[in-house]
This record gives structure tokens, C-alpha cells and sequence, in this order.
């Protein structure tokens, strides 16, 4: 075995154990061609038997994982799609005994991103091809999975705004996120919150609230600084002026953001959160995104680490 890979860093068959499961509604995928991945596929696997390949609507990926956990006819299924094709499936395959490998066909491709795998579907394919499985933390909130992050205020506004907007591919998606931007941040609005932190209370007045799994790393586009850490990274955002939010827009693009005053930071291994509306009046659901795709959460929400709990593929070195 290679000394750079653990015990429970294990090379697997290539193909015949190796299923890949493409949503052919992604924008990657409509603006390419169906043909055009079935030959990377070919490509990726050069002359050996390709796995077998699964274009499939999104309504369509619950049933088909289903169906491939109950047949246990793969150990490895690579999946095509943006961060909520993958996380809707983490969930299903967490504790199956079948490996997840990534095809990034997304806007932002968050896990990806942290396991280094290429935004370039070919390349992606190449590394999946050599892929070895590792074990990473995922997280709940609730009863539903989650891998990157939770966030409460202005993300869920502005997806909310993009999503009523429309869009029609990954540009105008882009577009439409910038409009809904702008929107928010000219009528910024602030949520009453107690938070308990591994038993310890925090009531908070926050514009923005970000529960990750694992801590961020000090760079550019929120990135895990790592994966089986077992713990949430909590970030708040205080009320603040226009100017400030810009000047925090920068600092995150820069990487720079854990110096910005108006950024809080806490780690526990057990968040719940509360909200109370006027007079005092306890709210019973909030909402939220996960891992991009807007929820409605019921309160009191507690979101819990959930170490080691996703076997995924993931470039030899990486």
C-alpha cells in the first residue's frame, strides 16, 4: 500500500463496482450535451469497460440511489451534479457502505472544492477513475444532512429573490444571484436569536448566521480547512451599514475576512437555535439554506456534528 494513504484510504475496483449518476438537468450537462459526457466517461476510463452510466431528471436520482443501496451492485457511485444533487444523495448513501465520488456540474461545488477535486468535468473524471475512499464528517440540522454549511438570514433571502427571479443558465444564474444581492443588502434585517453552544447560551442580534461543517480556513470562498475535524465552525454577522457589508464582500473575496470586526466565530460540536418574534412570541420554523437549496427548518433546530459519517473518492494525493 502506499505509505501516503491510511488504512482507511483503500484503492477500489475501477469499473465493474463503479456506477456514475449524472443529473442531465444541471446547466453543465444542458450546455455540453448528453454525448459529450458519455464520451469523457469513455475517455476518463480509456479502453477498460466504462461504469455504467445513469443520465438521469432530478426527480429521478432519489429512487435510482434507493434502488442501488438495496441491490449493493456498486461500492463506488460517482455523482454529476451541484452542491444540492450531491448532498441530497450523501444522504441517502451515509452509513451504505457505497463510496461517493464527485462529477462537479455546479455553480459553486463546495466539497469539491475542499477535496481538491478539478472543476473541469474531464479532469474530474480522471481523478475518479484513481480515486481512493477516505471517510469525512458530515452534519445534521435536524433530520437532513448536510456537508458545507446552514445559513439563516441572507443567503436564504437572497435565494429566495434569484429563485423568483429565474434564470436560465449558469450566467444568468450568476446574474440573478447579483440582483438578489443588491436587493438584500439595500434592506438588511436582523433576527433575534439564542443560540446554545454545547450548553452554553449566546442571544445574539444577527443580519447573518453561517453553521458550518468543520471550520473555515482564513481564504477566499469559505473553504473547510478540513474534514474530519468533528466539530461545526459558528460565524455571525452583527448589524451593520452598507459600506460595511461591502467592505466584508471584500474582505471575503480576499480572504481576509476573520480580521473584519463584524464577523464573530465560534466552534462546539452541538448547536440548537431559537428565534423569538415580537413580544416575545416564540417562532416554530425558520429559513434556512443547506448546502445552497433554500428549507424551511422547524424550532427549536439543533444541528449536530456528525464525525466520520461519508465515505467519498477522492484523488490519490489530495
Amino acid at each position: 500500500m502506499d505509505e501516503d494513504i491510511s488504512p482507511e484510504r483503500i484503492a477500489l475496483p475501477a469499473a465493474q463496482e463503479t456506477a456514475i449518476l449524472v443529473n442531465r438537468q444541471s446547466g453543465t450537462v444542458r450546455s455540453m450535451g448528453e454525448d459529450a459526457v458519455r464520451a469523457l466517461v469513455a475517455d476518463a476510463w480509456q479502453g477498460e469497460t466504462a461504469p455504467q452510466l445513469f443520465l438521469i431528471d432530478g426527480s429521478e436520482v432519489e429512487a435510482t440511489v434507493r434502488r442501488l443501496t438495496i441491490e449493493r451492485t456498486v461500492t463506488r457511485l460517482i455523482v454529476g451534479g451541484g452542491d444540492g444533487t450531491i448532498t441530497s444523495v450523501a444522504g441517502l448513501l451515509a452509513g451504505s457502505g457505497i463510496a461517493m465520488g464527485l462529477l462537479p456540474l455546479g455553480t459553486m461545488n463546495l466539497l469539491a472544492n475542499a477535496l481538491g477535486i478539478s472543476a473541469d468535468p474531464a479532469q474530474a473524471l480522471r481523478q475518479m477513475h484513481g480515486a481512493v475512499t477516505t471517510r469525512i464528517d458530515a452534519a445534521r440540522a435536524g433530520d437532513e444532512l448536510f456537508l458545507h454549511h446552514v445559513s439563516i438570514g441572507i443567503q436564504p433571502r437572497m435565494v429566495k429573490i434569484r429563485e423568483k427571479l429565474g434564470y436560465s443558465s449558469r450566467l444568468t444564474k450568476m446574474l440573478a444571484g447579483l440582483r438578489a444581492m443588491a436587493a438584500v443588502l439595500l434592506n438588511p434585517q436582523s433576527q433575534r436569536l439564542r443560540l446554545t453552544l454545547d450548553g452554553r447560551v449566546l442571544e445574539v442580534k444577527a443580519p447573518a448566521l453561517l453553521v458550518s461543517n468543520n471550520v473555515y480556513e482564513n481564504s477566499a470562498w469559505l473553504k473547510q480547512a478540513a474534514l474530519d475535524e468533528g466539530v461545526l465552525g459558528i460565524y455571525m454577522v452583527k448589524p451593520m451599514s452598507g459600506l460595511s457589508y461591502l467592505r466584508l464582500a471584500l474582505d471575503l473575496l480576499r480572504g481576509r475576512w476573520r480580521d473584519n470586526l463584524n464577523v464573530n466565530e465560534e466552534r462546539a460540536r452541538t448547536v440548537t437555535i431559537e428565534r423569538r418574534r415580537r413580544f416575545g412570541r416564540r417562532a416554530k420554523s425558520i429559513r434556512a439554506t443547506l448546502d445552497g437549496e433554500l428549507r424551511l427548518l422547524p424550532l427549536p433546530l439543533t444541528i449536530t456534528s456528525q464525525p466520520a459519517a461519508l465515505d467519498v473518492l477522492v484523488p490519490p494525493k489530495a
